[in-house]
């Protein structure tokens, strides 16, 4: 029958996750890092998310009538983020990493608008000649770090509710030069449901940064101690999945404050990027950001 490129589907899901946790388990087994997707049941969490959300693009990879990976996109905004991608550990170099790659790259560019981003593991030089190949550039060097909850709570972080989504949105537009403003409210409504509680830092009511936790989530801040206290705090309320952070390796003022926040570097990923892109506010503003896993 040969490879098709359909649509994720419900019944697509028990094969979708089992290939997740299993193609995650082999790559970072083989360099030794832990595991993104730690077992099969977060992995079933997440294809059951990637596939049901309406802001999600998703489609599988099937050969001979066999579902052997897939790929999602996240398009909530005006950015494409794209992945997870993921392919059987006894497929992979046949091409299938690349047909799914290239129609989500397709789709996005043909239906949602010209850009579209990624994040990519360091150590992978497969995944990074490949979607190099295809299109994309690495703007921006980040390091996933396990976030260490704060000893003590912080009166000026608290979970984020609709009305604060105006001035969310502003800072969020200022700093990174892109709205989020969708995927912000959809997980203000929704991410209490998996405990992926979105929390702002106010002073004198005034926002100065805000936190989506976790490997989806992202945050923007007017400083890297709003950044950071925000980003501490919040993971006081949300499971430890949730205990994870990009930060950009180029603001040495942040990664060195988190550092001394006893937060741990896991491993150097790329932020990748095709078709227009600004870069958000430097350091030098003080401003600081933490992207998601997918931009």
């Amino acid at each position: 029958m040969g490879l098709e490129i359909v649509p994720a589907r419900a019944e697509h899901i028990p094969e979708i996750a089992r290939i997740v946790f299993e193609a995650f388990k082999g790559i970072h087994d083989r360099h030794r890092f832990p595991l993104d997707v730690p077992s099969p049941d977060v992995a079933l969490m997440m294809a059951e998310m990637l596939v049901h959300r309406p802001d999600f693009y998703g489609v599988s990879a099937v050969l001979d009538g066999k579902i052997v990976g897939s790929n999602f996109t996240q398009i909530s905004d005006a950015v494409s983020g794209v992945g997870p991608i993921t392919v059987d550990p006894s497929c992979q170099s046949r091409g299938v990493g690349r047909a799914l790659m290239q129609h989500v790259v397709d789709w996005s560019l043909a239906n949602h608008g010209p850009m579209v981003r990624l994040v990519q593991d360091g150590f992978n030089m497969a995944s990074l000649s490949l979607y190099t190949s295809i299109g994309f550039t690495v703007v921006e060097p980040l390091v996933l770090m396990a976030v260490s909850p704060a000893d003590h709570s912080d009166a000026t972080v608290r979970p984020l509710v609709s009305s604060d989504l105006p001035a969310c949105d502003a800072l969020c537009a200022r700093i990174l030069k892109v709205s989020r403003k969708n995927e912000l409210a959809f997980m203000i409504e929704h991410g209490g449901k998996a405990g992926f509680i979105p929390h702002g830092r106010f002073k004198a009511e005034r926002l100065m940064a805000y936190v989506i936790p976790g490997f989806f989530g992202h945050g923007v801040a007017e400083s890297a101690d709003d950044l950071l206290t925000t980003v501490t705090q919040t993971a006081r309320n949300v499971p430890p999945p949730a205990h994870k952070v990009f930060i950009p390796a180029r603001n040495g003022e942040l990664f060195r404050q988190a550092l001394d926040l006893k937060m741990r570097s896991i491993k150097l990923t790329s932020l990748m990027a095709m078709g227009p892109y600004e870069e958000p506010l430097t350091p030098a503003t003080d401003a600081a950001w933490a992207p998601s896993i997918a931009y």
